[in-house]
C-alpha cells in the first residue's frame, strides 16, 4: 500500500465509481459514490470518499492509507469513521459537478462534455489533474472500453484520449451558484478573443449562459454578446438582472444596444433603462426612434470632436484622455464657433505634427458626409467610393449626430456591397 501511495499512478474516476469499499476486517461500508474536493490548488486535491449505503451518505477521510488503497483497487478502507457530507465555499463533488456536465475548455476557446475525470495519486494524495472529452472515456465509463480498442486495432486506429487539463477547464453549474464558482479562472476568460468567447456562449445551455456572463465583466461581456446571434442576445440581457444588463448594454455599440432593447417586452426595457446612466440611456432614446434601415441606425455616438482652433497638441491630449470612453478613433471631428462640422483630421496626421500646429492647417475642410435619413445602400456606396474608416452623419444644418464606422456598420451594409460588387 505505502509503495504505491508513494509512486505518482494516474487513474480515473470511472474505474472508482460504485466500487465497493469494506473496513479492514471485511465489514462492508458501502461503495463509493462520489469524491470530494477542494480547490484551493491548481489542481484540486480530493479530501473525502463519499461513501453510499443505502439511503444514507456519508464522507470518509481521504487520508494517505484510504488513498492508496483506491489507487491499489483492494477497497480496503483504514480510516472509515464516517460524517455526514458538508459543502464548505471553497469544496465540490468531483462526480456530481463534472461528469456529463459541460465545462468551458478555455484552452480550446469550446464548450464540451465531460466522459470522465482523471485523478493524479501521489505521495498519497489524490489530485484531479484532467477530464476527458473523449470518446475512449465514454467508452470507460460504459464497461466498453476493451471493446472500442480491440475494433480500432482491427482497423488499425489507434483510439485517442482526449483528456484537457484542468487548467484550462472552466466549470459551469447550472445555476450560476454553489461550491464551483467561474470567477476562478478569469485570467484565463480574460485571454479569449470577443469572437471565441461568442461561440462559447452561444453553445451552453441559458443556466450555464448566465453563470459565465455574471462571472465576467461587462465590458468583456458587452464585446463577445456583439458577435452572437440576436436571439441569444436578448435572451441574456433579459435574463440578467436591471443592474447587470444596464451596464452590458453601456458598454455595447449603441446601435447595437438599440437592436437588443427592442427585441425585449415594454417592462423590461423600462426596467432597465432606468438602471441606465443618462449620457447613454439618451443615446439609446435617439437613435431608437431612427427611421428603419437608415444611416441612423447603424450610427454611434462615440466620437471625438474639438474647436477648429485647437492646436495639434491639445488634440492629442483629448485623444489620451477619452482612449477608454471611444472604441475606434480612426479621426477627430473638427467644429465651427457655431458647432458645425468644419473639418476631419486624422489621427495619422495628428501625430505626426507638431504640438503647437493649429488644427486648421491639419483638417481636411472638403467632407464626404451622410444624413440620418439616407437609406443604408447609400451609405455602402459612400464606404465603396471613398474607402473611409468612417463617416460622419450630419443634420441639414450640418451639426454632427454622430458617425458610421465601416467595421460597426459592415454586417448591415454586407447585403450591398455584394450587390454592388456583382
Amino acid at each position: 500500500m505505502k509503495n504505491e501511495a508513494a509512486h505518482p499512478s494516474f487513474c480515473f474516476l470511472s474505474g472508482m465509481l460504485r466500487r465497493r469499499l469494506r473496513t479492514p476486517d471485511g465489514g462492508p461500508l458501502g461503495i463509493l459514490a462520489d469524491l470530494k474536493a477542494a480547490l484551493s490548488e491548481r489542481y484540486p486535491e480530493v479530501q473525502s470518499i463519499v461513501v453510499a449505503a443505502g439511503r444514507n451518505r456519508l464522507e470518509i477521510p481521504a487520508t494517505s492509507a484510504n488513498v492508496a488503497s483506491l489507487a491499489g483497487g483492494s477497497g480496503i478502507m483504514q480510516d472509515f469513521e464516517g460524517t455526514p457530507v458538508t459543502l464548505g465555499a471553497s469544496q465540490f463533488l468531483v462526480r456530481e459537478t463534472l461528469l456529463d456536465r459541460q465545462v468551458v475548455d478555455v484552452h480550446g476557446a469550446k464548450v464540451v462534455r465531460v466522459n470522465d475525470v482523471q485523478l493524479l495519486c501521489h505521495g498519497g494524495r489524490l489530485h484531479v489533474v484532467h477530464v476527458d472529452i473523449g470518446l475512449p472515456g465514454l467508452a470507460r465509463r460504459l464497461g466498453f472500453e476493451k471493446g472500442i480498442r480491440s475494433l480500432a486495432s482491427l482497423m488499425r486506429k489507434k483510439p485517442k484520449d482526449e483528456l484537457v487539463s484542468w487548467k484550462y477547464v472552466q466549470p459551469l453549474n447550472e445555476t450560476g451558484a454553489g461550491p464551483v464558482r467561474i470567477s476562478l479562472r478569469q485570467e484565463q476568460i480574460r485571454m479569449l478573443h470577443p469572437g471565441e468567447l461568442a461561440d462559447i456562449i452561444e453553445e451552453l445551455d441559458p443556466e450555464e449562459r448566465l453563470a459565465l456572463v455574471r462571472s465576467i465583466d461587462a465590458a468583456q461581456v458587452a464585446e463577445a454578446i456583439e458577435e452572437t446571434d440576436g436571439s441569444v442576445q436578448a435572451a441574456i440581457i433579459r435574463d440578467l438582472d436591471s443592474e447587470l444588463a444596464a451596464d452590458i448594454l453601456e458598454e455595447m455599440e449603441p446601435a447595437a444596444a438599440v437592436d437588443v432593447v427592442e427585441m425585449l417586452s415594454e417592462e423590461t426595457q423600462q426596467s432597465i433603462m432606468a438602471a441606465m446612466e443618462e449620457d447613454e440611456r439618451e443615446q439609446i432614446e435617439i437613435l431608437s426612434r431612427a427611421e428603419e434601415d437608415t444611416a441612423a441606425t447603424v450610427m454611434t455616438l462615440d466620437f471625438l470632436s474639438i474647436p477648429e482652433d485647437s492646436t495639434a497638441g491639445g488634440a492629442l491630449a483629448l485623444v489620451r484622455e477619452k482612449a477608454d470612453q471611444v472604441e475606434f478613433i480612426h479621426y477627430l471631428y473638427c467644429l465651427d464657433p457655431s458647432g458645425r462640422l468644419s473639418g476631419v483630421v486624422s489621427l495619422r496626421n495628428l501625430i505626426l505634427a507638431g504640438n503647437g500646429e493649429p488644427i486648421s492647417s491639419l483638417m481636411h475642410s472638403r467632407l464626404t458626409t451622410v444624413h440620418p435619413d439616407d437609406p443604408l445602400e447609400d451609405l455602402a456606396d459612400a464606404f465603396l467610393k471613398f474607402r473611409f474608416q468612417a463617416l460622419p452623419v450630419v443634420d441639414e444644418e450640418g451639426v454632427l449626430e454622430g458617425v458610421v464606422t465601416f467595421q460597426h456598420s459592415f454586417d448591415e451594409l454586407l447585403p450591398f456591397y455584394g450587390r454592388a460588387s456583382g
